[in-house]
Formats: C-alpha cells, structure tokens, sequence
C-alpha cells in the first residue's frame, strides 16, 4: 500500500510549526541570555527552578513559601518566574515531540518511554471520547486540570492521535499549559501577600482550603461529563 501524498494543508502546517519551533527555541535562548544578565548569572538557581517545575509544577510555590520541600532560599526565583520556566519547559517538549516523534521512536529508551506515553494517551482517550468531539478545547482542558496522565506530554500525544495539525495541537498545549502555571503563580502570589493573615485565622484558612476543592471538584465533575460524552 502507497503511503498518501502530503496535502497542500500538510505542507503549510508543517511549514508554520518549524517556524513556531525556531520562533520558540529564539525566545528560549534569548530570555536565557537576558536572565543571565540581570541576574548576575545565576545559572545555578535557574537550573535548579528549571528542574523543579519539571519534577513538579507545584514547585512554583517555592516562589512564595518558604517551607519544606518549597525552599525559596535554594530556588531564588518568585512564583511568575517559576512559572514562566514551567510553561517554557513545556513549549519545548511539545515542539521536540511534535518536530521528531518518529525519530524518537527508534531509540531504545526514548522510544519505549514514547510507547508508554502513547498508550497512556490512548487510555485517556478511551475514558475521555468527548476529547475527540471538543477537539482543541478538550486539549487545552487536558493539559490545564491537574489530574493523572495530564500534561505537555500526554496533551500532546493525544492531539495527534485525535487527528489535530500540528500548530493546532501546539496551539492546544500551550494554552493550557499557560493557564496551568498562571493559575499556580496567582494563588502562590497570593499566598505570599496574605501568608501570615491567614496563618493567623485556621478558620479562614480550613475554610477557604475547602471553598477551593469544592469548586475545583465541582468543576471537574462538570467538565468529566462533558469529556467522557462520545
């Protein structure tokens, strides 16, 4: 069987992803530089914020609290920065994946970990068929809730799986990843600004600790419903 001819569209969005990919790679290198000139290059503390929010985007936290295992004296960044290197990190990964899963896939550790991942994606997929039917917002949606098998890399695999382009799925994942980490930094800023009122009050803080899950496990059931609809 021939493989089919790449379509004039094909060809345009793969046009426009290397673009955006170089245009991401730039900036990356040029925020890179200009951090390591304001902030009398400290390329420690970066890398250390960068290897945090990898392992786990509730680091950005670290920005505001200083408490274990957010420890604001080892990470000397605030929670935007934090959560600026987040959503960067996962810019990057979205375009790595995008430019080169095929290439990956050869690999042996990276093309077993990428055989895990897309199987993980496609169990997504199969506990959330309205994600095909919502598309990019079902993406965006994907990657914003912080619930297992989310993420920069899962949205990602589940984009191309659904048949999304790949600026689409790119422009899915950013977004969502965006809203991810603006949400984190602005309840982190938050906290920093309002830490020792509310350490004071235990009501307050029990009470608005259970305002928030009932809202967020409200929101979720409601958006569950719409995504596990095929």
């Amino acid at each position: 069987m021939t493989a089919l001819a790449p379509t004039h569209a094909d060809a345009l969005d793969e046009r426009r992803f290397r673009w955006t990919a170089l245009v991401v790679g730039a900036a990356t290198g040029i925020g890179l530089v200009l951090h390591l000139v304001l902030r009398d290059g400290s390329l420690a503390s970066l890398l250390a914020g960068a290897l945090a929010v990898f392992l786990s985007k509730l680091f950005i936290f670290g920005g505001a609290i200083d408490v274990w295992p957010f420890n604001a004296k080892t990470i000397d960044l605030g929670p935007w920065e934090l959560a600026l290197i987040a959503w960067v990190i996962d810019l990057l990964v979205s375009c790595a994946l995008l430019a080169g899963m095929a290439s990956f896939e050869r690999l042996r550790l990276a093309g077993r970990a990428i055989s895990e991942a897309r199987a993980r994606a496609a169990q997504t997929l199969r506990e959330f068929p309205g994600l095909r039917r919502l598309a990019v917002a079902g993406i965006t949606l994907l990657v914003f809730l912080p619930i297992p098998g989310s993420g920069a890399v899962t949205g990602t695999l589940v984009g191309r799986l659904v048949g999304l382009s790949r600026m689409a799925t790119f422009a899915a994942v950013a977004s969502g990843a965006g809203l991810a980490v603006s949400a984190y930094a602005g309840v982190a800023t938050f906290l920093d600004e309002n830490w020792r009122e509310l350490i004071k009050s235990p009501t307050l803080v029990i009470a608005s600790t259970l305002g928030l899950v009932g809202f967020v496990w409200f929101a979720w059931l409601r958006v569950r419903r719409e995504l596990t609809r095929a």
